[in-house]
């Protein structure tokens, strides 16, 4: 049996105007590990292809025709909220007998993604084992999922061009970097996040190891661990470092995670090559900080980047501008804090609306929005869609400049 697994093309989808083009420019390539996983816990015996056409730039006709290429029997596709209008494309033009949609999106809107196109929709935070049981016994309608991460192997890159997928002229650049997941989910309810598993999965110490020694067997030279909580359980952390030092592992690694850890914690995952956390700080403005949600405040923030700094390891920080608490001494102090913390790297956005959100559900209710601007986009995807802008376009393009003049003073700096 023939079976094709296929991110979606960035043509028509919702316009997104979150970050600036600098942080997240359009040859930047994301290793599909969703579809990866998928692809390898397939029952043996069928042939699996995997096509990326967000990180080849397919346009929707490309992708329809490479997809009708292949001439699969069972199509999978996964897809975000924001790729509504290609995945109903997609669903359209193809004619696979059996064709199935993951992702985030089908959280809230299965029988929606249904009405458009699919034969089934896989419901839940992983989908692995259901969907191997979907290759056989083509299940129509929701599939409830309940996947245990430490159930499946992990994603085995032999699907892809892994060369294709090293960092490539990031602004942080490190050498052969490979990216991974050793957990999945977030407990958190920041008002601005879409993420919608909130029950933490880890795999096991052992398991996340296995991973990290087939990637730098594989060639990579650092490897990043994609999980927004990877560092919130220090009795987690010390075991997968004595299962590095039980294997005599030791390799460039890297990874995301919240703003607080042990001193500690912090030299004991810099002695075994840990070099750079990833966090969401989002703001540096206590205010703000508790409007966006976040579980900090700006003094934990100072010690946590002294931490950082104590055992050498970089920062990379994200901020978020345009909340409605934020002032304008707030954004005239901000490239002066962010120095004063050491933060090596900062990626800056503007607080949009994404469905899904607090956010969003909040500017709905208060009479912002007159009407449910995503809900009807959902329904009815049309190409480029972009919400209005809730605090009207002026205000838009000044958070806008403000992250241009901040982008010019961060190039002064690494330059």
């Amino acid at each position: 049996m023939k079976i094709v697994l296929s991110t979606l093309p960035k043509e028509g989808s919702a316009v997104i105007w979150i970050s600036a083009n600098y942080f997240t420019p359009d040859y930047a390539r994301y290793v599909p590990l969703g579809i990866l996983s998928l692809a390898s816990n397939v029952p043996e015996g069928h042939e699996v292809k995997i096509l990326d056409p967000r990180s080849e730039n397919w346009s929707i006709d490309r992708t329809v025709e490479e997809i009708e290429k292949e001439k699969p029997d069972i199509l999978g596709l996964s897809t975000t909220t924001v790729q509504a209008y290609p995945m109903m494309k997609v669903l359209q033009r193809t004619s696979a007998p059996y064709k199935v949609v993951g992702g985030p999106h089908s959280t809230n809107y299965a029988e929606t993604i249904l009405r458009q196109g699919a034969n089934a929709v896989f419901v839940g935070q992983l989908a692995d084992l259901e969907f191997a049981e979907a290759v056989k016994t083509r299940p129509k309608g929701i599939v409830r999922c309940k996947t245990d991460i430490n159930q499946i192997r992990f994603p085995d890159r032999k699907f892809i061009d892994v060369e294709s997928y090293y960092s490539r002229g990031n602004l942080f650049e490190s050498n052969r970097r490979m990216v991974m997941f050793s957990g999945v989910g977030c407990p958190h309810n920041c008002i601005y996040c879409d993420v919608q598993t909130k029950l933490v999965q880890r795999r096991t110490p052992k398991l996340v190891l296995d991973e990290m020694i087939y990637l730098r067997d594989m060639g990579a030279g650092s490897i990043h661990v994609y999980e927004d909580n990877f560092n919130t359980d220090e009795r987690y952390l010390k075991d997968l470092c004595a299962e590095m030092d039980k294997r005599k592992f030791h390799s460039e690694w890297s990874g995301r995670g919240q703003a607080r850890m042990s001193l500690e914690t912090a030299k004991m995952l810099s002695d075994r090559g840990f070099k750079r956390i990833h966090v969401g700080i989002e703001s540096l403005s206590d205010k703000t900080l508790r409007w966006f949600r976040k579980p900090q405040n700006y003094a934990q923030i100072r010690k946590f980047c002294q931490t950082m700094h104590d055992a050498s390891i970089d920062v990379i920080g994200f901020f978020i501008v345009g909340a409605p608490t934020e002032t304008e001494e707030d954004k005239r102090t901000m490239l002066s804090k962010i120095r004063d913390l050491g933060i090596k790297h900062s990626l800056v956005s503007i607080l949009q609306p994404v469905p899904d959100t607090d956010y969003y559900r909040e500017l709905l209710k208060n009479g912002t929005y007159e009407k449910d601007y995503w809900g009807e986009y959902i329904q009815n995807p049309t190409p480029n869609f972009m919400i209005p802008f809730p605090n009207g376009r002026e205000k838009w393009q000044e958070d806008a400049d403000f992250i241009t003049q901040l982008i010019e003073e961060f190039k002064k700096e690494t330059h």
